[in-house]
């Protein structure tokens, strides 16, 4: 096999370095699946190494069916051992772990839900009282420790002076013999126990060792304390490591990466050889400036300057919007005059957020446009456990004999109410002949007494007075509401997931403020009504879509077309980036995945303004904004061109453009380092937007007949009945003139 007309010089060069260890720096795009492949083909090849001898380690059981492929087609053998490092241990564990007396071969692997079973029997053994937030740190904990390798002793010591440190100790060394005796690991166990097995029985280790006498580890940056100890201890005798990652890409410190393991590479392997992939085969010159710009302002890396031989392409446009309603609308704008014009299709396009709660908007306005879209990273927004129980909380006031909206909501937040409180509630319902809701507003003639009356009675007053109050404007009962209920309480703001559950529910308030503007009389019915349109989830086909994703969603994807939404502080950067220069240089990481994802055009935007819990708040632009060279320094980051405030236009009309020769294809685009705002053309629908009437009726391919309510601009407010008022770029909207 002739390596030189596979490969470029610079990947070359470690594949050809086969003894001892040797990091691969592999930027964004660098094509480093493809050296990983050919140097375990050259291995077999030229240095004649037994595949048997060889391991590949990497994170993801779909890149390791990729590489098995890979490796299958070029060298022709299928028994190289290439697997997750969970599989890899589960698979040495299955064959070694009765050595150690405590665990048979046919353990159970136990999966999250079966340890949550075990941790609320352990909370309850204890006797702690209202252990629902208990139970979550404890949980925790224990996988800390184990992605730590401590014993609960060892435990103990580190975590000294935490609030219920003793009981989380306590608790941990419980479900660790709970586990032992059902012949149990769970999903952290798989590793530690590898490690633990290593360690006490040394010829175990040697046997694997001996085996695995060249080791290869994919996206090393990704590796955790417990997974760097693990193939240190399989490498320690012949020393054969070669790991492929890109420091620039590590974004995963909140679920235990460390970026150290490859930034120390040289103090953990002496000896050892770096090789740097800087050049890119996947994305355009000025994009690649801009990520280069951007991550040059991390202090802790090992230093690589992406570079490509295509031209520079197209400019990276960046546009400031007046708020995130206009910000929604430019990117589906500018992804619809893209279909229309150069030939893209809804599956080239991907819409990345920081936070999870900035994909609603889009959602909405992909689903009011007509355009089909896949979302990564997370549940669609009207999914999400948070937004179902308050939709609950509304659907239960507006229709009596929901039962299932009661039921879901009758401990959210935590009120102590179980299965059985709720069984017996049930039974008492229905032998004085009312639903669950008519007794809970007849909560005195159901005759309960005891335990299930104290717990049930604040319950029933909560919804007695809510139900009293539904005829109040949407948007000030569901404040209301709020006040009564306070929907976040069993929230922690202090962690990722209930901040970001908190600012999921803002959003819906924000979308129900929204919705009650345009229906100043819609009253709870017609909202649910509207709710239940956009939250369908029927699937639909598998033909192309718009990818909606965190950026953590599409790590290791790559679109023709990008946008990069929510560049503001406090967004992107989040806010708790503020806390420390690591915690900072992180998120830097995470914009630079999110740029090195497009290949041939890339977006940013954000907005003066942005709506939260249901009011306007103003934002500041994002600092990689200015590290990116896309505004000017100065004046707080504010574009001298923008005046908050004012809302500015979309650019000249399709008209303007045609008289003037133009097309979307060669119009004008920011640079990078340009501070001058992108002309950007909108989308042409319906060109003339100006045939459309007030008091017309018109059709939506999706929420049918509607009546043309008022028009300003290029916007129309639309009634459609059952459905309310929704409001419409008509440039951009799917819809046509029935009368």
């Amino acid at each position: 096999m002739d390596y030189s007309k596979l490969l470029n010089p610079e990947q070359l060069k470690p594949v050809y370095d086969t003894k001892g260890a040797v990091l691969v720096l592999a930027g964004a795009g660098s094509g480093k699946t493809r050296v990983l492949t050919y140097r375990i083909a050259y291995l077999i090849e030229h240095d004649k190494v037994d595949p048997y001898n060889i391991l590949a380690i990497t994170f993801t059981n779909k890149a390791a069916n990729e590489m098995k492929e890979r490796v299958a087609a070029v060298t022709g053998t299928q028994g190289i051992w290439i697997s997750t490092f969970h599989s890899l241990c589960a698979k040495i564990l299955r064959m070694d772990i009765a050595v150690t007396g405590r665990y048979t071969s046919n353990f159970s692997i136990y999966s999250d839900t079966d340890s949550d079973k075990i941790i609320t029997r352990i909370v309850k053994e204890l006797g702690i009282e209202d252990g629902g937030e208990l139970k979550k740190q404890i949980k925790f904990h224990i996988s800390n420790a184990k992605n730590h390798a401590l014993s609960p002793a060892e435990y103990a010591k580190r975590i000294n002076g935490v609030p219920h440190a003793d009981t989380i100790c306590k608790a941990f060394a419980s479900y660790e013999r709970q586990l032992e005796s059902n012949n149990a690991l769970d999903f952290d166990d798989l590793i530690l126990k590898t490690l633990l097995l290593f360690k006490d029985y040394p010829e175990v280790l040697e046997k694997y060792r001996e085996r695995f006498r060249y080791v290869h580890v994919d996206e090393f940056q990704d590796t955790n304390r417990i997974q760097f100890l693990l193939v240190r201890m399989l490498t320690s005798k012949y020393g054969n490591l070669f790991v492929v990652g890109d420091d620039d890409q590590s974004i995963y410190g909140w679920r235990g990466a460390e970026v150290g393991n490859i930034l120390d590479f040289k103090k953990h392997f002496a000896g050892c050889r770096i090789y740097k992939l800087e050049r890119n085969y996947r994305s355009t010159g000025n994009i690649l400036d801009l990520a280069n710009k951007i991550i040059a302002n991390n202090s802790e890396r090992m230093g690589k300057t992406l570079w490509t031989e295509s031209d520079k392409g197209v400019g990276v446009t960046f546009r400031n919007l007046y708020d995130d309603r206009q910000e929604a609308d430019y990117v589906i704008g500018e992804m619809m005059a893209l279909m229309r014009y150069n030939g893209y299709k809804a599956g080239d396009f991907a819409i990345l957020v920081r936070q999870t709660a900035l994909t609603r908007l889009f959602e909405e306005k992909l689903y009011l446009y007509n355009l089909p879209f896949r979302l990564i990273g997370g549940q669609k927004f009207y999914e999400r456990k948070e937004i179902k129980d308050v939709l609950a909380y509304l659907k239960a006031i507006a229709n009596p004999r929901d039962r299932e909206s009661l039921v879901r909501i009758i401990n959210v937040p935590n009120r102590k109410i179980g299965d059985a409180t709720v069984a017996k509630l049930q039974i008492a319902c229905e032998e004085n002949g009312y639903t669950m809701t008519e007794g809970l507003m007849h909560f005195e003639d159901l005759g309960l007494t005891g335990a299930v009356k104290t717990k049930v009675e604040p319950f029933a007053e909560l919804m007695k007075d809510l139900s009293e109050h539904k005829d109040m404007p949407l948007f000030d009962f569901v404040t209301y509401a709020d006040e009564k209920v306070d929907f976040c309480k069993d929230y922690d703001r202090s962690e990722d997931e209930g901040l970001s559950r908190i600012e999921n529910v803002q959003q819906l308030f924000s979308s129900i403020k929204e919705f009650s503007k345009d229906n100043p009389d819609a009253g709870l019915e017609e909202y649910l009504q509207s709710v239940s349109l956009v939250s369908d989830t029927d699937e639909e086909d598998d033909g192309e879509k718009v990818t909606v994703a965190t950026v953590h969603g599409v790590k290791g994807l790559e679109f023709r077309c990008v946008f990069i939404v929510g560049l503001e502080e406090g967004i992107f950067p989040s806010s708790r980036s503020s806390d420390t220069p690591k915690e900072l240089q992180e998120e830097r990481r995470i914009m630079y995945v999110a740029v090195t994802r497009a290949r041939e055009r890339l977006y940013i935007t954000n907005a003066s303004r942005r709506s939260r819990y249901g009011r306007y708040e103003e934002m500041m632009p994002s600092r990689f904004l200015l590290e990116g060279g896309l505004v000017a320094p100065g004046r707080g980051y504010v574009r001298p061109d923008i005046q908050r405030g004012a809302q500015p236009s979309f650019g000249k009309s399709v008209d303007e453009l045609s008289r003037s020769g133009q097309t979307l294809q060669r119009r004008p685009q920011q640079v990078v380092g340009a501070s001058v705002q992108t002309q950007s053309a909108p989308a042409v629908k319906n060109a003339d937007v100006s045939r459309f009437k007030v008091g017309m009726t018109v059709e939506h391919s999706r929420f049918g007949v509607g009546v043309i309510e008022s028009i300003s601009g290029e916007n129309a407010k639309i009634r459609f009945e059952g459905l309310g008022v929704k409001t419409f770029n008509m440039r951009l909207a799917p819809i046509k003139i029935v009368f």
